[in-house]
C-alpha cells in the first residue's frame, strides 16, 4: 500500500509541475501579445512578473508534497536548497511586479 501511495503522490507532483509550466508559459504568450498589439513593454512586464508567481506559487506546493518522500539529511539539504531558491525568485518577481504597476500608473 505504501508503494501505491508514493506513486500517486509523484503523479500528483508532476501534475503540478506541469501546471506551473502551463501557466508561466500562458502569462508569457499574453504578455507578448500585449507588447505586440500595445507597443507598452512595461504593461507586459507586469503580465510575465504575474505569471511567475502565480506559478512559482503552484510549484511549491508540489514542492512540499515531495518532502514526504524526504529519507537522508542529502535529500533534505537539497530541498532546503532548491526551497530557498523558489521563495527568492519568488519575491524578486513579486518585487518586479511591483515595479511593473508603479511604471504603468506613471506613464
Amino acid at each position: 500500500m505504501h508503494q501505491l501511495e508514493t506513486s500517486i503522490i509523484i503523479a500528483f507532483c508532476f501534475v503540478l509541475d506541469a501546471a506551473s509550466a502551463l501557466i508561466i508559459l500562458g502569462y508569457c504568450a499574453v504578455a507578448f501579445v500585449t507588447a505586440v498589439r500595445s507597443a507598452r513593454p512595461t504593461e507586459a512586464h507586469g503580465i510575465v512578473a504575474r505569471g511567475a508567481i502565480l506559478g512559482m506559487s503552484v510549484k511549491l506546493v508540489g514542492t512540499c508534497l515531495k518532502t514526504i518522500q524526504l529519507q537522508t539529511w542529502n535529500q533534505i539539504g537539497l530541498f532546503v536548497a532548491i526551497f530557498a531558491l523558489r521563495m527568492i525568485l519568488k519575491k524578486v518577481f513579486q518585487l518586479e511586479n511591483k515595479f511593473a504597476t508603479r511604471e504603468e500608473a506613471n506613464g
